[in-house]
């Protein structure tokens, strides 16, 4: 009776001097029951040309399987603490820390999410620590499908082949010092800047096979990287702007973002490969109008990163990305529940440009003139969603949703040239990837 009687003073000890800082506690509680399954195919061609005849000409195709898998997945599940202090002539002082929860998998703590102080008035807000880029805050509520396993940004999961190119690039930036204005007539607006507090990057990591300079050598003598280091040590390293505008159902956004970080990533079998960019830009685009029940959304973002000059088969080359990336939905009510649907397509292209004409090349017991040479790598990807929720109150609601993913990837690639011993030369290939998975997720939300 003792223990109980203490532990009950201890609570209300704590609760008290909460109170009285005007400290809130909050966060959701939210996972999902998931079966996926994907189906996984391929295609490989390639032929090779010499002095004008076709000596080699083989195609390959077939499936590499199929998988089935049901899953538990804590989804965003967090738990934070926030508050703010009246520092007298309008001025406040405001705060956050909130962390991610995993309630699927047992992990106390699911990593940081938006952490930072900072001062509040009539002319807006200033905040540094972690927090949303304003290019992420412009487009947040245009996802219908926010957290689940439809959500727009999330990487795309095919078992053996996982990647981020096709999903919307969104960043919760550390050390992010922020400004967000203050509502004018429905029109806000926020800028951000992130310093890289002096972390390296690398503009360029494409391993060479023909053997050279063997001081930067990192796997064998016939593979050598040639590697460009970036430090970045300035104050705006990366920066984020943004503008949103609401008025009577309508909302509107645009938002810039240029951030020296990974770009492109994926992996195969267990394995992940990513290419460092020197400098991402990036552009998006949005739109909201509700009327009466219906809500229509729609967003698109273009990405294109420079990776600059680099060395590969011992010639000069010029690495460049491009993608696109769309999705519309829309959401009706009707009493307690809601519909939603959404439809998105992605896509992205990255070329190596020709090599300079005229070189020579010595390797692998053949020398000659390497004329050009080029390496294209392409993807595309369809989602469709369906789903429907139901709110029991306005902390707790369940939900089922149906999502299909279907992509094609591949890498091409190409040389031409003059072999001493064989004469003119041309070689292609291609292989060619496709992929589907399909989803079914039943999760149930309370946010408190």
């Amino acid at each position: 009776m003792k223990k109980i009687i203490m532990a009950a003073s201890i609570a209300v000890a704590m609760v008290i001097p909460a109170a009285h800082a005007g400290v809130t506690i909050y966060g959701k509680m939210h996972a999902s029951i998931d079966y996926i399954d994907i189906v996984l195919g391929n295609r490989v061609s390639y032929y090779v040309d010499l002095d004008g005849t076709r000596v080699d000409d083989d195609n390959f195709s077939g499936p590499l399987g199929d998988e089935q898998r049901w899953v538990v997945n804590s989804r965003a599940s967090r738990i934070g603490f926030k508050g703010t202090e009246d520092l007298g002539n309008g001025l406040s002082l405001v705060w956050k820390a909130e962390t991610g929860y995993d309630i699927a998998d047992g992990g106390a703590w699911g990593g940081a999410r938006n952490a930072y102080i900072g001062l509040a008035g009539d002319w807006g807000t200033f905040l540094y620590g972690i927090h949303d880029t304003p290019y992420k805050m412009s487009t947040g509520r245009l996802d219908p499908f926010a957290d689940t396993a439809a959500d727009f940004n999330a990487p795309t999961d095919f078992g053996i082949f996982t990647t981020n190119m096709y999903s919307f690039q969104d960043v919760r930036a550390e050390n992010a010092i922020a400004y967000v204005s203050p509502n004018m007539n429905g029109l806000t607006f926020a800028a951000a800047i992130v310093p890289g507090e002096g972390a390296a990057s690398y503009s360029a990591f494409v391993p060479s096979a023909f053997p050279g300079d063997d001081s930067d050598c990192k796997i064998g003598h016939d593979f050598c990287f040639d590697i460009d280091e970036d430090i970045h040590d300035g104050l705006a390293d990366a920066y984020s702007v943004a503008a949103m505008y609401e008025n009577n159902g309508l909302y509107l956004s645009a938002a810039y973002e240029s951030l020296p970080t990974l770009s492109i990533s994926w992996g195969f079998f267990g394995s992940s490969f990513s290419l460092p960019a020197g400098q991402q830009d990036k552009y998006r685009l949005g739109a909201g109008y509700t009327m009466n029940n219906l809500t229509i959304n729609g967003v698109y973002e273009n990405r294109t990163r420079d990776f600059g000059s680099i060395s590969i088969f011992e010639y000069d080359q010029k690495l460049e990305a491009d993608s696109d990336i769309w999705q519309v939905s829309a959401v009706y009510t009707f009493g307690n529940s809601a519909l939603k649907l959404a439809y998105g397509q992605g896509d992205i292209f990255l070329a190596m440009s020709e090599s300079n004409p005229g070189e020579t090349y010595s390797a692998f017991g053949a020398t000659g003139d390497l004329d050009a040479a080029k390496l294209d790598r392409y993807g595309e990807q369809e989602v469709i969603s369906v789903g429907l929720e139901h709110n029991f109150s306005k902390r707790t609601k369940v939900y089922a949703l149906y999502t299909m993913q279907e992509a094609d990837f591949g890498i091409k690639g190409s040389a031409q040239g003059a072999d001493d011993g064989a004469g003119p030369f041309d070689v292609g290939g291609d292989a060619h990837w496709t992929a589907e998975n399909d989803t079914f997720s039943m999760g149930m939300i309370h946010s408190f």
